[in-house]
C-alpha cells in the first residue's frame, strides 16, 4: 500500500490487519468513504462497511487467493453515498495482511439488469415465435372454416394467457360466432353491432384494459356494465382481413386488468394474418366444390350435393319427385338449346317456390328433385301443389302449342323410431309416386308414405 500507484487505482484498495482493521487505504476508498469523516486508518473495515462481522469475513473467504470477484453477501453502505452494491476482492500479502478491493458494483448491476431484460424478451420472443409455428401447423391442418375458427380462438388464448377466446366471421350478410367463447354474449346489449364488428369496421387492433375504456369504442349501450357483470375487465381484439377484405374478428379476454406490451399487437396481428390466408383458401376451395356440384344448366344443385344435403338434415323431410310432362316435345321439335333454356326457366320458377329451409336440384334429363322440411302429408302435398301450379303456367318463350306441365311424386317417412331411411329408398317411394301421378294424365301431385 505504500506504492503512490495504488493510492490512485480506479478502485478503493485497502490493506486489513488479521483482526480486519484497517492499516492503509487509497485516496479513492477514502473519497468514498470518510467525505465528511475521519481518516479510515486504525478502523475495523465491518464497521465501515456497516454489515456484521461474519458477513464479511464470509465474503473475503470467497475472494480469497484473487479467484475471482464476488458479490458481497450484503449491500454494503459507503458514508454519504446512501446503500449501494459492492464487489470485493481479496488477497493475502507476503507480510500476512490482506489486500482487499472494493469496487462499486452499482453500474455493473444496472448491466446485469438490462441483460436479464434483454433475456427475457429474448425469451418472449422465442415463446411467440414458436407459438406462431405451431399456429401455422395448426392452421394449415384445419379442413373447414369451423375447425379453423376454433384452432385460431384456441391458439390466441393461449399465446396471451387469456380466460377465453371467440372467432366471430362474415358469413353472407350475417357477422356470427364461429370459434371459442364469448363470455359477453349473454349479456351483449340487442341495440349494439355485433362482438367484434366493431373492430372490423374500423380495421385496427383495439385493446381495452379497463371496462371504462370501451365506452370509446361503444358509446351509449352500457358496454362497460356488460363487461362487469360478464366478468370481463379487459379485451385484445384483432380484425381478419386479407388483402383488404374484411373476414372477421378474433378477440381474447381477461378476468384481470391486463396491460398489454410492445409485442402484443404484432402477435395478434401475426396470427389473424396467418389464419387469415387460411380462411380465404378454406372459402376458395369450397366454392370450387360448390361449383362443381352444381348443375351447369339450372345453376342448381347436382345430384350429388343434393344427396349431400340430405345427409345433413333432419329425419323429418319429405322427398318431392318432379318430372316434366310435354318436355321430350320441345327438345325434340325446337332443339337442345331451346330445351336447356327451358329447363333453367323451370329452375327459376321452383326457386321461387321453396322456402329457405327446403332444397331443390337437378336430377338428371327433365327431372328435378327436392328436399321439403314437414312432418305431415299435408304440408309437402301443399309445397307439391305449389311447385305443379308454377310449371303449369305458360312459357311465353315457347310457341303456344307446347304446354309443359309437371307430373309429381312426394315420399314421406311415417316409421316411427328405428335407423331414418336412406336417400335412395325415399327417392325411389318418391319416383314411383311420380309415375302414378303421370299415369293418370300428369300435371298432378300424388303422395306415398314410406311406412
Amino acid at each position: 500500500m505504500r506504492d503512490p500507484v495504488a493510492h490512485h487505482a480506479p478502485f478503493g484498495l485497502v490493506e486489513l490487519s488479521g483482526g480486519g482493521v484497517i492499516l492503509d487505504a487509497n485516496d479513492l476508498f477514502s473519497r468514498w468513504f470518510f467525505l465528511f469523516g475521519p481518516d479510515p486508518v486504525g478502523s475495523r473495515l465491518c464497521d465501515v462497511f456497516g454489515v456484521e462481522d461474519d458477513e464479511l469475513a464470509e465474503a473475503l473467504r470467497q475472494t480469497a487467493g484473487g479467484t475471482g470477484l464476488v458479490p458481497a453477501t450484503a449491500v454494503l453502505r459507503p458514508v454519504g453515498a446512501g446503500a449501494r452494491p459492492l464487489v470485493l476482492a481479496s488477497t493475502r500479502l507476503d507480510n500476512g495482511n490482506t489486500a482487499v478491493a472494493v469496487m462499486d458494483a452499482s453500474g455493473q448491476q444496472e448491466f446485469d439488469e438490462d441483460v436479464e431484460r434483454a433475456h427475457l424478451a429474448s425469451l418472449r420472443e422465442s415463446e411467440r415465435l414458436q407459438l406462431l409455428l405451431a399456429a401455422s401447423v395448426s392452421f394449415a391442418n384445419s379442413s373447414t372454416a369451423q375447425e379453423l375458427a376454433e384452432e385460431l380462438a384456441d391458439s390466441a388464448r393461449r399465446s396471451f394467457r387469456a380466460d377465453w377466446s371467440s372467432v366471430h366471421l362474415v358469413d353472407g350478410d350475417d357477422f356470427v360466432h364461429a370459434g371459442g367463447h364469448n363470455p359477453l354474449a349473454d349479456r351483449w346489449p340487442a341495440d349494439a353491432p355485433p362482438t367484434g364488428a366493431r373492430t372490423m369496421q374500423l380495421g385496427r387492433i383495439l385493446t381495452v384494459t379497463d371496462p371504462a375504456d370501451a365506452e370509446e369504442y361503444l358509446p351509449g349501450v352500457g358496454i362497460a356494465e356488460v363487461m362487469e357483470q360478464s366478468g370481463v375487465h379487459s379485451i385484445l381484439v384483432s380484425p381478419i382481413t386479407d388483402h383488404g377484405v374484411s373476414l372477421g374478428t378474433v378477440a381474447c379476454y381477461f378476468a384481470q386488468r391486463r396491460t398489454f406490451d410492445g409485442q402484443a399487437e404484432p402477435l395478434v396481428r401475426a396470427l389473424a394474418q396467418q389464419a387469415a390466408q387460411v380462411f380465404t383458401r378454406l372459402r376458395l376451395e369450397e366454392k370450387l366444390r360448390r361449383s362443381a356440384m352444381l348443375d351447369e344448366i339450372t345453376g342448381l344443385p347436382n345430384r350429388r350435393l343434393f344427396e349431400q344435403q340430405f345427409d345433413e338434415t333432419s329425419p323429418t323431410t319429405a322427398i318431392m319427385f318432379l318430372d316434366l310432362d310435354g318436355f321430350k316435345a320441345v327438345n325434340d321439335e325446337l332443339g337442345h338449346a331451346t330445351g336447356d333454356m327451358l329447363l333453367g326457366l323451370v329452375a327459376q320458377r321452383l326457386r321461387r317456390v321453396f322456402r329457405r329451409t327446403d332444397s331443390v336440384a337437378r336430377f338428371g334429363g327433365d327431372e328435378f328433385v327436392a328436399i321439403i322440411e314437414a312432418t305431415t302429408g299435408d304440408i309437402a302435398m301443399e309445397i307439391a301443389e305449389r311447385a305443379r301450379a308454377a310449371i303449369a303456367a305458360a312459357f311465353p318463350e315457347l310457341p303456344a302449342h307446347h304446354r309443359v306441365t309437371a307430373s309429381i311424386g312426394v315420399a314421406i317417412d311415417a316409421t316411427t323410431g328405428g335407423t331414418p331411411p336412406s336417400v335412395e329408398r325415399l327417392i325411389r317411394l318418391a319416383d314411383r309416386a311420380m309415375y302414378a301421378a303421370k299415369g293418370k294424365g300428369g300435371d298432378r301431385a300424388e303422395l306415398e308414405y314410406l311406412r
